[in-house]
């Protein structure tokens, strides 16, 4: 997720009026414009304004709504600048008053208007940069002058992930497209309604979910997690795709009976889970991409060893330990057999910060295909470490829809 940050001195600072450009006299505060956040009507003090034909927002007060402490820690600003920073929830975000961009996590993103600092000494933020650091849902209707920031993509997938549990359909309800859900889990019917009766049916099942990573790539949010139902275990990951509106049209899983630890003593689901480097995210997703298409389609065994740092390497597959050692003896084994493991091909790939979900099909030893998730986390440009969940899939006469697994 992304988020901001402003300075402790920031009420004091901002009444420097000669600091401010001549453009903030021009800012006046707008009439009748509401602010929802989450489902909640917030009352404002100072007013929205309107500039551009773009809604822009007091930020003390919008940080306020959206439970960013007013504080040195999380909000600084710089005078001599005229920059506002906002350090939230693993993102950095700059904003310079005049500049119709933000800097998140170095990264220079357009807005749809500049920030503004006016001679009162309020900072005005355009509301996209909401969606832009945090990943929330923001609409402005002009026509009922009404801003409607939501709740992110990444706290939808969660909601309705843990719906299983209560047996509750309400999240699925609210943020599952009605007439538009594609399903590619091949064991439900395409549509939003036999997904509601999932949930429903779980209800008193003693359904258990652990969530421990979830990524977000534009309209796409990837989970990674540990499902227990009546005492069997499995490790989950789900796709989901979102469209303009935030709602869910989309849906992609895959998952694998959880196994005890491999020879390393890592389990299926374990290790680090803190997304860090998000403005490393396209380079990531670029050099992984390359080793799945260069070392496991392409089958440059000779490849392998560039993609790591030595032989440091964590393996969270059941099977094999730890370095790249272990990797190169797995595929010499596999190649002795006359078969040397290989993937078909790449179905897609997304990427937040140092972790990258590729979603791979290949044929497996029964020569029937197989859907493989592999999780990947890389670190300083180099392959740090794996987890993978794979599945066969289900010949078409089991098929409840016809969408496909991919």
């Amino acid at each position: 997720m992304k988020k901001h940050t402003v300075t402790a001195a920031l009420a004091g600072l901002l009444v420097l009026s000669s600091a401010v450009p001549a453009l903030a006299a021009e800012a006046k505060p707008a009439t009748g414009i509401q602010v929802w956040v989450d489902g909640k009507k917030e009352a404002y003090k100072i007013a929205p304004i309107v500039r551009n034909k773009q809604v822009l927002i007091p930020l003390r007060q919008l940080a306020s709504s959206l439970g960013i402490p007013l504080d040195s820690k999380h909000i600084t600003f710089n005078t001599a600048r005229q920059s506002t920073t906002i350090r939230y929830d693993q993102a950095t975000v700059v904003l310079v008053s005049g500049s119709p961009e933000a800097q998140i996590n170095g990264i220079k993103v357009p807005l749809s208007t500049s920030t503004i600092l006016t001679k009162q000494g309020v900072t005005y933020v355009p509301v996209d940069v909401i969606k832009e650091a945090w990943g929330k849902q923001v609409i402005w209707d002009p026509a009922s002058q009404t801003v409607q920031i939501g709740v992110s993509n990444k706290d939808k997938v969660i909601e309705i992930v843990k719906s299983f549990e209560t047996g509750d359909t309400k999240a699925a309800e609210t943020w599952i497209s009605k007439d538009q859900y594609i399903q590619h889990n091949l064991s439900f019917a395409s549509g939003r309604d036999t997904l509601l009766q999932g949930i429903s049916q779980s209800k008193g099942a003693n359904v258990q979910v652990e969530i421990q990573r979830v990524i977000q790539d534009g309209n796409y949010v990837a989970v990674h997690y540990k499902e227990s139902i009546a005492g069997k275990t499995s490790i989950v990951f789900d796709i989901f795709r979102f469209d303009s509106n935030g709602k869910i049209v989309e849906h992609w899983d895959n998952m694998q009976d959880s196994a005890p630890a491999n020879p390393s003593g890592h389990t299926m689901i374990d290790g680090t889970t803190q997304i860090t480097d998000l403005n490393q995210t396209e380079t990531n997703k670029t050099l992984i991409r390359k080793f799945v298409d260069d070392v496991l389609v392409g089958k440059n065994r000779a490849a392998l060893e560039s993609y790591y740092n030595g032989d440091h390497y964590i393996q969270h597959n059941p099977l094999f330990g730890d370095g790249v050692s272990n990797l190169k003896q797995a595929f010499s084994a596999a190649g002795s057999q006359g078969s040397p493991f290989g993937y078909d091909q790449v179905h897609m790939v997304i990427g937040e910060g140092n972790f990258v979900l590729v979603v791979s099909e290949l044929t497996s030893s029964k020569g029937t295909s197989a859907a493989v998730y592999d999780l990947f986390r890389v670190e300083n440009g180099k392959v740090a470490e794996h987890w993978d969940v794979v599945q066969e899939v289900p010949a078409k006469t089991e098929w409840k829809n016809t969408n496909g697994k991919f």
